[in-house]
């Protein structure tokens, strides 16, 4: 008669695997030791923060390249050395050597600083006269603007006159003469004659439209 059940023989199959009360379900894998360390291992930088802010790289420039020989120089030197044929010429261009001069500028600009009195920044502002201020000066010197200008004003005759007198332009001028016109015209006072050629002045009407004129 077998005590234990069958399944518990049954190490391969993860659900048939029964657990203790208080306790996980034991592995069915063949797992590594404790000491194994799961996921890839990272790639280390070979220089590290400590590389980079301890050690500096300086620019270096880019060689200039081998410039040209000059002919013109050459010949110079080959005439001083009593070489005034072409194939001596030749001969002496083949020893020695001369190379034109190549011309570099510059990218640094000229600093020009001011001279040595000269005060850098922003200029501070100045301090506040407290002493003016307690002792109300700028109070009485208000004061005694608005006094004289009231003086001015009253002393002026024809100051209310001119502040509240309103300036016309050509808008109110042009209205004010035709207002004028109109009334002289319903007045009577003024009868101006209807405008007409002087050929046709003295030419009678043919139709009588039957109007009664005023006299």
């Amino acid at each position: 008669m077998q005590s234990t059940p069958p399944f518990s023989n049954n190490h391969s199959n993860p659900l048939l695997m029964k657990d203790d009360v208080g306790k996980a379900k034991p592995s069915t894998y063949n797992l590594p030791n404790q000491d194994f360390i799961y996921g890839q291992p990272l790639s280390r930088d070979k220089e590290g923060a400590k590389e980079v802010t301890m050690t500096w790289k300086f620019h270096q420039e880019s060689q200039d390249k081998v410039p040209n020989r000059d002919f013109a120089e050459l010949n110079k030197q080959s005439i001083h050395n009593g070489s005034v044929k072409a194939h001596d010429m030749y001969k002496y261009r083949q020893t020695h050597d001369a190379r034109l001069k190549i011309k570099k500028g510059t990218n640094i600009s000229a600093i020009e600083l001011p001279e040595e009195e000269f005060r850098y920044g922003r200029k501070n502002r100045p301090s506040t006269p407290m002493k003016l201020v307690m002792g109300n000066s700028y109070g009485i010197d208000a004061e005694s603007i608005t006094l004289d200008k009231y003086q001015q004003r009253a002393g002026s005759q024809d100051s209310k006159l001119t502040t509240s007198m309103v300036k016309g332009n050509k808008a109110s001028q042009l209205f004010y003469d035709t207002n004028h016109k109109k009334l002289a015209a319903i007045q009577g006072v003024e009868k101006k004659e209807p405008f007409k050629m002087e050929k046709f002045k003295s030419v009678n009407p043919k139709i009588n439209s039957n109007l009664s004129t005023k006299k």
